[in-house]
């Protein structure tokens, strides 16, 4: 049957219809492939800035200091952009996208550790260290202590610790010691179960706190170095306004964004000065078995945090599992309490305890063993 005049202009409109659809579908995709490319060279950029910003003094960089906080981001949205252009079969992008995914995958080491290891007290030697360090933020409740008591720590590192409670701490124990001397308001203190031989402050710069103590554990003696390096001083009302994405209607803004901004660098500037001096007492006692820890407000990635753990091990490298973060804020990204120990040690274990939440921070928890074939002593 011959077809009508009808039937052939449907097919036409039909047709017609179909060819602006397949169009516009493609000016769409257009479109968006030259948003992705420009998205690629952001995310390229700030993957070089987190290559070269543990080696840059943030003197240099300035804003771009601040980018590092962010690495966990960048790199995950650098490898949702590789997986893009492999599905659209632009490969030279997917290529480059490729490239700097590989650069990044060079510091996730230290933000995430696939190696997953057995945390049970029962399966570790009897004769392990346990060091906790926790920024208690002021802290001094009862549950909080007795909470710390339950974990046992035979060195116990506090930042923010607020003296004129010593009788509350005493639950720890009639066996633990401490370096507080009760004259501090805002202080980094150690408690340990075993004999402190000798204590100290390292010679620093003003709004900065460092201690160190020589502890006798077993016929060894361990210098541990507590440290609270200067803080961000971002306040709950900037973090609210960074999660809540207030920015986003908020006609100050624009205002808002440069003052956080600021005090990030400011700040970044003022722990870079402090990291070098903490890292010239490290020189100096390079021979002695070394605990380093406390509250670095940065991140693994951060020129001050490299200063400080050039010469030593993370404890989190060598035996943590899975992604860890240690401060309650900013979407929960920043690894920024630390514990670093010299190469005489075996690190036996790393736990962050989430069911502290007594502060901002959480506790990190590390089990140690004196490795007697590797003793400069």
């Amino acid at each position: 049957m011959a077809r009508t005049n009808g039937n052939i202009y449907r097919d036409y409109r039909k047709g017609k219809t179909k060819h602006k659809r397949s169009f516009s579908l493609s000016l769409l995709l257009f479109i968006w492939d030259i948003v992705m490319v420009g998205v690629l060279f952001l995310l390229a950029a700030a993957t070089i800035i987190c290559v070269v910003t543990p080696n840059s003094a943030p003197e240099r960089l300035g804003i771009f200091s601040v980018v590092v906080l962010g690495a966990p981001i960048i790199y995950m949205l650098m490898l949702i952009t590789t997986l893009y252009w492999a599905l659209r079969w632009r490969w030279s992008l997917a290529f480059i996208s490729f490239v700097f995914l590989f650069i990044g995958t060079l510091s996730v080491g230290k933000y995430y550790r696939a190696d997953f290891k057995q945390d049970a007290d029962s399966k570790l030697p009897s004769r392990a260290i346990k060091v906790m360090s926790y920024n208690i933020a002021n802290s001094n409740n009862q549950s909080l202590v007795d909470t710390i008591a339950l974990h046992r720590p035979t060195i116990l590192c506090l930042q923010e610790y607020k003296s004129g409670a010593e009788e509350v701490w005493q639950r720890l124990g009639d066996k633990y010691t401490t370096t507080a001397n009760g004259k501090s308001d805002f202080s980094c203190e150690i408690f340990t179960n075993q004999r402190i031989l000798k204590q100290g402050r390292i010679d620093s710069l003003p709004r900065f706190n460092a201690i160190w103590a020589d502890i006798l554990v077993d016929k060894d003696t361990i210098r541990v170095i507590n440290l609270h390096l200067q803080s961000t001083t971002i306040t709950a009302q900037d973090i609210e306004f960074v999660e809540g994405h207030k920015y986003v209607l908020d006609t100050a803004r624009n205002h808002k964004i440069k003052r956080i901004t600021d005090k990030l660098v400011e700040n970044t500037v003022y722990r870079s000065n402090q990291a070098k001096k903490v890292r010239e007492f490290i020189d100096q006692n390079r021979d002695k078995k070394l605990i380093v820890c406390g509250d670095f407000n940065d991140v693994p990635l951060s020129f001050s945090y490299n200063v400080i753990a050039e010469p030593l091990v993370n404890t989190f490298v060598a035996a943590g599992s899975g992604y860890t973060y240690t401060f309650d804020g900013f979407f929960k990204l920043l690894a920024i309490d630390h514990m670093l120990v010299s190469e005489q040690f075996d690190v036996l274990s790393y736990q962050v305890d989430y069911t502290m939440d007594e502060s901002d921070h959480y506790p990190v928890i590390s089990r140690l063993k004196i490795d007697k074939k590797n003793n400069k002593q």
